[in-house]
């Protein structure tokens, strides 16, 4: 078992469903329950502080050696290709080549999973992360039943604040998502609640309302449209082309006057094939190399090799399309392989990890904690647990709380 990472015992289940529902109407988790299972689990995941200092230093250093690795790659075209970026979005981001004029709050990130040689990362969700709802409500209505834990930083507040600092009180703020999905519009009504209480104007927008005038992003309106003053971006970038043209999508890839959160260059960070420019790279990346597991293309893995390695989209999301042997059925298994086998440049193979399972009183689970930045500082912690080394869409979201030195945590 993990040591330093630890769950406490399962909350009494009518003090559970007072949370749940505190949940849905204070933070707007609208998705508690996944068919006949709980999305939210009973139990808090403890961290130590020696670990949330590891955990907070290395994904400031991840972040800020993804960032330069970001602005290396961008003057790179050469390079777009390898990471599997669609042809017309290159040519979004070649025609939208920074002249120094863009705007950019930056949010990431960092799927942590603790195994035997210390802490390793599964990805960076650099485009349109999620988790907000959770590391912020969550985390902080578990924290009120322990006297000795409590809850790291909202990651919501963070980045509000953030944006806050670098506009005026009233300032509107455009917060751009696929509208007719209610998982994507309960974080963004989570932030709009956020953004007012910063002194903010939030206004909930598809990417259909939004046109571009001299770099400025305007909301379109019946009787015309107004510039907004910053933006946050749930949409993730590579759909942006599924748009109409009349949308102006490829404007999120270039230069921009309106504060952006985040930026279509994000892409550059989001592919599961960053890994493979590394080599054609000025930028460090010891961080990277010492966290993520080797990541190669699919076609170069042996074929008696393939249960040591786990098959990943490029462009992926909530653990979708991943195939990791004797955890994916077999038959996905090999289908998602065939696919592998015949698009490689749409694929990754990652070197398998084994997660240590922390004990809860339903049995082992593999969490994962997931760290957030703002601007390369720590900003916070989402996490979540998974029966199978495999974390996807059946995982549940876990508290995570952080004990003092001198105490267990307990209630």
């Amino acid at each position: 078992m993990s040591a330093g990472l630890e769950a406490g015992p399962n909350l009494e289940l009518g003090a559970w469903q007072k949370l749940r529902m505190r949940a849905i109407f204070e933070h707007c988790k609208w998705d508690p329950q996944s068919q006949d299972h709980s999305v939210l689990a009973r139990y808090p995941l403890f961290l130590c502080s020696r670990q949330l200092s590891e955990l907070r230093s290395l994904a400031e250093n991840l972040s800020n050696e993804a960032l330069q690795a970001e602005s290396e790659i961008s003057r790179r075209p050469d390079l777009w290709p390898v990471l599997g970026i669609a042809r017309r979005i290159q040519r979004a981001l070649q025609s939208g080549v920074s002249q120094g004029a863009t705007q950019y709050v930056r949010v990431m990130r960092f799927d942590f999973h603790l195994t035997d040689l210390g802490w390793r990362i599964s990805e960076v969700n650099a485009d349109v992360p999620g988790g907000y709802v959770e590391g912020a409500g969550w985390n902080s209505l578990f924290a009120e039943n322990y006297l000795n834990a409590q809850a790291p930083p909202s990651p919501s507040r963070r980045l509000c604040e953030s944006i806050r600092d670098r506009l005026d009180a009233g300032d509107v703020v455009a917060l751009v998502h696929a509208t007719t999905f209610s998982d994507d519009r309960q974080v963004m009504m989570h932030l709009a609640g956020e953004l007012g209480r910063a002194g903010l104007r939030p206004v909930l927008a598809g990417p259909e309302n939004i046109e571009w005038r001299n770099d400025f992003a305007c909301l379109k309106g019946e009787t015309g449209s107004v510039r907004v003053n910053a933006a946050i971006r749930f949409f993730p970038s590579e759909w942006l082309p599924q748009l109409r043209a009349e949308s102006q999508w490829a404007n999120w890839f270039s230069d921009s006057q309106t504060l952006l959160c985040n930026p279509g260059r994000a892409i550059l960070l989001q592919s599961k094939r960053f890994p493979l420019v590394w080599g054609d790279l000025k930028t460090n990346m010891d961080t990277w190399r010492r966290v993520l597991p080797m990541t190669v293309s699919p076609d170069q893995v042996p074929g008696n090799a393939r249960k040591d390695w786990v098959i990943k989209p490029a462009f992926g999301r909530v653990g979708e399309g991943i195939g990791m042997e004797n955890v994916t059925s077999n038959e996905e298994f090999r289908q998602l392989r065939r696919l592998a086998e015949r698009t490689p440049q749409e694929w990754i193979a990652q070197e398998r990890f084994e997660t240590t399972p922390v004990r809860t009183d339903d049995g082992n689970v593999y969490p994962c904690v997931g760290v957030f930045t703002v601007n390369g500082e720590f900003a916070g912690i989402y996490g979540r647990s998974s029966r199978t080394p495999l974390v996807n869409q059946d995982a549940q979201d876990v508290a995570v709380l952080v004990r003092n030195d001198a105490n267990r945590g307990e209630r």
